[in-house]
């Protein structure tokens, strides 16, 4: 599959030239599995090398200028998210650095969000975890976890958003968002499995009692929910940004159960039926994909984050785990990866968008792409490369690996800086955008490759 703002041809070899022009690796065609590994293996490593140096100990570093950042509670984010791939990766030495950080974290801190916590710190230890079976990270979880469960306590046991951990008490906050508050029932869940303290378990799913009876656009949630109450906040429909990992959790949940679940199971019917009717529209370019509106009421915008493009590989997961009620959706998740992938196909340097558009006409533009960018800037998304992995060990076609190698290719040409990978500020720009970023999701990209 080719994107093209020229000819079926042109765009992509000149993109190659290009991309060959500023020291880009050479393609897929052109390298075995195992060299492209060694590869992923060596940027890893030069991007952990680079953290190491400059920035230790704090949440990110900035690439180019080698300056460290805190901008996820100064707990070293980086370290944290990258417990898995180092582990993964055989990097002996540097898991063991990396475990002895954590096991020295001091929590106290003033104003920590729920979400990001729990995602990034809590998955991290519980990841760590389970792949090392070193007690530090299990009891890391366990000690932060703790922290976090005064937030909880709620009319509704909607969680409010933020924690004060130096006081103890939450941050009061009527409003949160679908996203945040649906982000923390696996490792909530995995936690009492693992300490057989099924409290955690409870307090997490005691959030979607307030679901079950909520107004929903026959399956699409809200994307803003009042925490005293429940009661939706406005009408903002959408499977991208602040509503993302509500409809992702839910199915993994429903996955973890084994399909035991009949409340998540009932939900999950609904929330992929709402999809289908609510959500999927056909590219008119392009006749093998299709995207997700945003609904405004009862009108749909026609705009996507490159957020929700962690969909396919939720939906393929459900189409492969449950074939009986929804192996009708694997072709559905197959064309919405289709529609991703052709955000990060039209642009100048083959990196995604932040937001996307695409052309709604009904006849072809040879000379516009299938996908224009709205925010044009690129943070280190690693959904597409989710929704890659997925189509990968469920179908085994090494067209996604390929696909893969290509933005690999474009992250090595345009992102690679002086001490890591840093975001560019317009995927259309392949001279002179990078903007000194290497956002922790970086850690999360590399780990899908």
């Amino acid at each position: 599959m080719s994107f093209f703002r020229q000819s079926p041809f042109t765009i992509k070899k000149t993109r190659k030239q290009i991309r060959r022009e500023h020291g880009g690796l050479p393609e897929a065609d052109e390298l075995t599995t195992e060299e492209k590994q060694r590869y992923i293996k060596e940027e890893f490593l030069f991007s952990w090398k680079g953290y190491t140096k400059y920035s230790w100990g704090s949440d990110e570093n900035s690439p180019i200028t080698n300056i460290p950042r805190n901008t996820r509670n100064g707990w070293g984010a980086t370290i944290v998210d990258g417990l898995d791939s180092l582990y993964i990766m055989g990097f002996e030495k540097e898991f063991n650095e990396a475990k002895e950080f954590v096991s020295k974290i001091n929590w106290a801190s003033s104003k920590e969000p729920l979400f990001e916590t729990v995602i990034r710190y809590l998955g991290g230890f519980l990841s760590a975890y389970d792949l090392s079976q070193d007690a530090v990270f299990l009891n890391k979880a366990i000690e932060l976890t703790n922290l976090l469960l005064p937030a909880f306590d709620t009319p509704t046991g909607i969680p409010y958003q933020f924690m004060n951990f130096t006081s103890g008490m939450p941050i009061k906050s009527p409003i949160a968002c679908l996203a945040e508050i649906g982000s923390v029932q696996i490792e909530f869940t995995r936690l009492s499995e693992l300490t057989g303290d099924w409290k955690y378990h409870q307090i997490g799913q005691r959030v979607y009692d307030s679901y079950v009876n909520m107004n929903n656009m026959n399956g699409i949630y809200p994307h803003l929910i009042n925490v005293n109450n429940g009661s939706p906040v406005g009408e903002h429909y959408t499977w991208g940004g602040m509503a993302d990992s509500f409809y992702e959790y839910l199915i993994k949940q429903l996955v973890v159960s084994n399909g035991k679940d009949e409340k998540k199971f009932k939900m999950v019917r609904e929330i992929i039926r709402g999809l289908e009717n609510k959500l999927v529209v056909d590219s008119s370019v392009d006749p093998d994909s299709s995207f997700l509106v945003e609904i405004n009421g009862n009108s749909p915008t026609y705009r996507m984050d490159e957020l929700a493009c962690f969909a396919p590989a939720t939906l393929i997961l459900a189409a492969r785990t449950f074939p009986d009620d929804f192996e009708h959706i694997e072709h559905i998740a197959k064309r919405l990866l289709n529609g991703c992938f052709s955000a990060w196909d039209s642009t100048a340097t083959g990196l995604a968008p932040e937001v996307f558009t695409w052309n709604t006409k009904n006849y072809f533009y040879e000379q516009t792409p299938p996908v224009t960018p709205v925010i044009k800037s690129y943070i280190l998304r690693p959904e597409t490369l989710e929704s890659l992995y997925y189509f990968y060990v469920y179908t085994h076609d090494t067209i996604y690996q390929n696909m893969a190698w290509d933005i690999f290719n474009s992250l090595y040409t345009y992102c690679r800086a002086n001490s890591g990978y840093t975001g560019l500020y317009n995927v259309e720009d392949t001279e002179n955008s990078q903007d000194d970023r290497e956002e922790r999701d970086f850690k999360v990209l590399v780990s899908y490759f």
